[in-house]
């Protein structure tokens, strides 16, 4: 019997040429097994664990967290990746809160829901996790733009420019001046109340993270994080530090590919029971602080060292960024996503509204300081945007910068000043910090891999509106 893309909640399942093609793929995967016998059948259900797994954590992440439809999840959000997704058949459980997926027969993966934590992909036993206390949300202030030195029309057109045309698939846009929210865009389907996905953008949140941690006093940044697998005298990862880490110049070999069958990213976010172990079993392949090399495992390694470290102080790992920053800057939508071992995802799955986007932006423009309180270390903003010492200008700590390169390469975001910094993920997530300025400029969406530009342009046609005329 075919998968088909059904729901039980009602939804229709798509039509009868949709399932001729899923036979066709179906049939030509059987024939591989067939002729490569066990091989054969391993590569198959690799093939399909990682297509289905993707789609099932992410259309489980959609309804449940984001509240949408399956029916607008399928048409919308997956263009742009493999073609064979198209394939996947997707099942929703609503009484459990889970979603499966499977390609034909092969690769069955099964996201679950659980309060506070999103969907989890089930690989191997499910690690618990302890209840969360809810946050309190705290709106924004607003601010009209003319009270800002700002030409409200200027603005205004500039923002609603961004949205007449949909194709890029811009979702979201919220703007800040000087702690105030002057003025916010959604697309039809999304509102103010809407959690949309990090995808790389919860790098800057780990980050934040440690940064509160070492503010805490449970390390330093230039100590050795506490993994067990790199303490022996002989292990040359031993050197690798916090800094290291933050800076991505561990010297940890990694393949940071997204859309190859082999390479590490979806390997380790999809298929395996602990993603961080995936990433510090690696080997080193340069000297640790030698040479820069973006990867996705080293923010999955920063979340599973600081759960080590706040463990062996009798600390929550699971409630910290909730108590220490999530709860005091009133950011009642943000959920970090564990992986099946327990922790956090660092690399790629947090969840959250434009506004609390913006809250966690506004942190670093105010030096780590909200409502009096020291969150992040003083220093932390100034440590975060000075570039990785063989990044060319290029990186900090697990956020990037606007610098052009000595190798002629142009700025990240070409009509923003030097000075800014910006958590960056995957098809257009961006918060843009300027703090010199005191402005966050966020921007979410679905930007196709070859379109993500259009993101940056609208930023930057946001951004001459506010200063044209200064």
């Amino acid at each position: 019997m075919l998968w088909t893309r059904c729901s039980n909640t009602g939804g229709a399942c798509e039509d009868q040429i949709a399932m001729k093609k899923n036979t066709i793929i179906v049939s030509a995967i059987s024939l591989v097994v067939l002729g490569l016998g066990v091989k054969g059948a391993q590569f198959a259900d690799r093939l399909g664990a990682l297509g289905a797994g993707f789609m099932a954590r992410d259309t489980c992440s959609e309804i449940f967290i984001a509240g949408r439809e399956l029916e607008n999840i399928l048409a919308n959000d997956f263009e742009g990746y493999d073609p064979k997704l198209k394939y996947v058949g997707i099942s929703v459980d609503p009484d459990q809160k889970s979603v499966t997926g499977r390609l034909g027969p092969f690769g069955k993966s099964t996201a679950v829901f659980r309060e506070g934590y999103g969907c989890t992909l089930i690989r191997g036993e499910l690690s618990p996790v302890p209840p969360l206390a809810p946050i309190t949300n705290v709106p924004w202030e607003s601010a009209e733009p003319v009270s800002l030195g700002i030409d409200t029309d200027a603005f205004e057109t500039a923002l609603d420019s961004v949205f007449k045309d949909q194709a890029p698939d811009h979702r979201a846009m919220f703007v800040v001046k000087k702690g105030k929210v002057i003025g916010e865009r959604y697309a039809s389907g999304f509102d103010t109340t809407t959690p949309m996905l990090s995808f790389s953008m919860a790098k800057s949140v780990t980050a934040m993270m440690v940064g509160a941690a070492i503010q805490d006093g449970y390390f330093g940044l230039d100590d050795t994080p506490p993994i067990l697998e790199w303490s022996g005298k002989d292990d040359p990862r031993s050197q690798i530090t916090w800094r290291h880490l933050l800076q991505m110049q561990t010297g940890l070999e990694f393949d940071e590919r997204y859309l190859s069958i082999a390479a590490d990213v979806p390997t380790m976010n999809i298929l395996e029971h602990s993603a961080a172990a995936y990433a510090f079993n690696k080997p080193l392949e340069f000297e640790p602080g030698t040479k820069w090399k973006y990867s996705t495992g080293t923010s999955n390694i920063l979340q599973h060292a600081l759960r080590k470290a706040l463990e062996n102080a009798g600390v929550n790992y699971h409630s910290y960024a909730r108590d220490t920053i999530f709860e005091p800057l009133g950011a009642k939508s943000i959920v970090f996503i564990p992986d099946s071992a327990g922790d956090f995802i660092g690399g790629s799955y947090v969840y959250a509204t434009a506004a609390d986007w913006a809250k966690l932006g506004q942190l670093y423009v105010q030096n780590g300081i909200w409502n009096g309180r020291q969150i992040l270390p003083e220093d932390w903003t100034e440590f975060s945007r000075t570039p990785a010492s063989a990044s060319d200008n290029w990186y900090g700590a697990q956020v990037w910068l606007n610098h052009p390169g000595a190798d002629k390469r142009k700025k990240f975001f070409p009509d923003l000043p030097d000075a800014t910094f910006a958590f960056d993920g995957w098809r257009g997530q961006f918060v843009m910090m300027i703090p010199e300025e005191e402005i966050v400029i966020v921007h979410l969406g679905r930007t196709s891999v070859d379109t993500a530009a259009t993101a940056i342009n609208a930023a930057g046609r946001v951004y001459k509106a506010m200063t044209e005329g200064r």
